[in-house]
């Protein structure tokens, strides 16, 4: 594959800080600062004696985040408590130049050109460039994502090894959502935006290569998927109903789905997803049943025992 088939290089994001900004002896509080703005809390400190060296391109559009960035001598820290306000996301990354080390768990992987990384920041995660490296990246809230792809052990890995449809259509859509930004309303953003995700999950999860049968297997998982993003708030939505929107059979929907997580567990996760951004972002002006209820689910007693085990606290004490 030529070394740019993944180049992501786009003008029309706006410079957030470079280098040249910094004054001298404050580069670790000036990209603190500066990365902090994107991606929350951390600590940034030199790998080795030297300067910390880079810049930050980034643009917001809808729920999204666009960065170019490049790197020089820096590590990164950010940790994560399940009690945080903060909602976690995961960075879907696409080096360009260099390498970096990036830890996340108990994973520890090398991030290299010609590969996409999605890397769970909802876990603490570490990531360590000595030289150069540059890499195009998308900021994705987990409820966003996670509901499409099941849950990851931190990091999940695509090499891009040959000219590849789904990249390259992922890539377009991409370009076309920042290019449309400015001008689009809410609405269609919102579908540009579910439309390249399911785009991306596809290619997270087609591997580097696909058969006719693959291939229509996840084609039908990305329309069950669109429903369910649409849908999980009827209370009522069954593996039927599901399927018969789809235009498959019951048993081919379960067939589709039995490497992981099933249908209706994965309804009840985008519910969950759902009941915790309210509580989050301004739950207080709601009761608990009235979330799980606008949620899609049956009972606010199911709705408590469910997200307990999902988040390991109570609703209520969020």
């Amino acid at each position: 594959m030529n070394a740019r088939t993944s180049n992501f290089a786009n003008p029309k994001l706006p410079l957030i800080g470079r280098s040249a900004d910094a004054q001298p002896g404050d580069a670790g509080d000036h990209w603190r600062s500066v990365f902090s703005g994107v991606w929350g809390p951390l600590n940034v400190r030199p790998v080795t004696d030297g300067n910390i060296s880079g810049s930050l391109y980034s643009r917001k559009v809808g729920d999204l985040t666009f960065n170019r960035i490049e790197f020089g001598n820096q590590q990164f820290e950010k940790s994560h408590s399940r009690h945080s306000n903060e909602e976690p996301f995961f960075s879907l990354s696409f080096p360009e130049s260099g390498a970096a080390l990036c830890q996340i768990g108990e994973r520890i992987e090398q991030l290299l050109p010609q590969n996409a990384y999605l890397l769970n920041n909802g876990m603490s995660a570490k990531l360590r460039v000595q030289k150069d490296y540059s890499t195009f990246n998308l900021k994705i809230p987990v409820s966003a994502l996670e509901h499409r792809l099941g849950p990851n052990s931190g990091i999940l890995s695509r090499a891009v090894v040959r000219p590849d449809a789904i990249f390259h259509m992922m890539k377009r859509l991409i370009f076309e959502l920042l290019d449309t930004g400015d001008e689009a309303d809410e609405r269609t953003i919102g579908f540009m935006t579910n439309q390249m995700l399911e785009t991306v999950a596809f290619f997270l999860t087609s591997g580097d290569s696909m058969s006719d049968d693959s291939i229509a297997v996840q084609a039908a998982q990305a329309r069950v998927l669109a429903f369910i993003d649409a849908g999980f708030r009827d209370p009522g939505l069954t593996p039927l109903r599901i399927a018969e929107a789809c235009r498959i059979s019951r048993s081919y929907l379960y067939k589709i789905f039995a490497d992981g997580p099933s249908v209706m567990e994965r309804v009840r996760l985008r519910r969950l997803e759902s009941a915790r951004g309210m509580i989050m972002h301004g739950g207080g002006r709601r009761s608990m049943t009235e979330i799980a209820m606008a949620s899609g689910f049956s009972s606010s007693s199911e709705f408590s025992r469910l997200f307990r085990k999902q988040y390991g606290v109570a609703p209520s004490r969020l």
